[in-house]
């Protein structure tokens, strides 16, 4: 079966938890059989004028502003699914509107985000699957490690992700040490010197978040937009970090956690790539 991924970035590109989440449901769906093109930002759209079984369209945000031609391609595919990562709100009403009506599958992240979809824009949306991102949770897991950080930030720095009230909590809270492994479009390192119980330590691999995690206590995470799934708290929570805080009514991966239980979770993340496969019709 050939399928087009059409995505702004690959983990090339970019090192979000959504290029992640691409990568692990791309390597599972070839793994199953499926003979994959990755299209991003920076294809040609000659790719379009080939011949496809299936269209799978994820995050298009910058595909959708320098290249909006695209668009029209990408909703006259006769058989396409949307992946939902974020909430969409770089397309118009109408532009949304017509991604979702005409898409065979919609997969969003958690009940949550499948929810502030319909509470934001109507209830149009048709055909709808709730699957996790997927987690490799032989490297995600609990473990005996003594915990040598107290609260921890682990992932991209940004306004939105509530970096500033990340720097409020620290200053509210002298009595917490707060470990920032991060990275970011900007330097935050001026404003995180100026804290004293602030440390900041960089980027870290990916791969190396679980034993921070497994080493911490407590994890900090206060966006301003709603987080439909949240790989950074979906991590921590596997590793058995036990306390997050921050506003944890908008973040989808805490929701579910807290209604599913900790198994159901795990495997909900575990097998989230082949559940998205096995979804597909084609």
């Amino acid at each position: 079966m050939k399928v087009l991924f059409i995505s702004d970035f690959t983990l090339e590109h970019s090192i979000g938890g959504a290029q992640v989440s691409n990568k692990l449901i791309i390597d599972k769906g070839r793994e199953l059989g499926f003979n994959i093109k990755e299209h991003d930002h920076e294809s040609s759209i000659t790719d379009f004028f080939s011949s496809y079984d299936l269209v799978i369209n994820s995050n298009l945000a910058v595909i959708s502003h320098i290249s909006p031609e695209k668009m029209a391609l990408i909703t006259k595919f006769p058989n396409y699914v949307r992946l939902e990562h974020d909430s969409c709100n770089y397309l118009s009403s109408e532009g949304r509107e017509d991604l979702f009506k005409n898409s065979k599958l919609n997969f969003f992240l958690s009940r949550y985000h499948y929810q502030f979809f319909t509470k934001m824009y109507g209830n149009y949306f048709k055909n709808v699957e709730i699957v996790y991102d997927p987690i490799d949770t032989s490297i995600f897991k609990k473990s005996q490690d003594e915990k040598i950080y107290d609260v921890v930030y682990c992932g991209y720095l940004h306004e939105l992700k509530g970096v500033h009230n990340l720097i409020s909590f620290a200053k509210q809270n002298p009595n917490r040490k707060v470990s920032i492994f991060g990275w970011g479009d900007r330097d935050y390192t001026p404003l995180f010197d100026k804290v004293e119980n602030i440390e900041f330590l960089g980027h870290k691999p990916h791969e190396d978040m679980a034993k921070i995690f497994q080493q911490s206590k407590a994890l900090f995470h206060y966006p301003i937009v709603n987080e439909p799934f949240c790989r950074m708290v979906a991590e921590a929570l596997l590793c058995g970090v036990e306390e997050v805080i921050g506003d944890k009514e908008r973040i989808g991966a805490y929701l579910e956690f807290q209604e599913v239980g900790y198994d159901n979770f795990k495997n909900g993340c575990e097998n989230a790539a082949e559940n998205f496969w096995s979804k597909i019709k084609i």
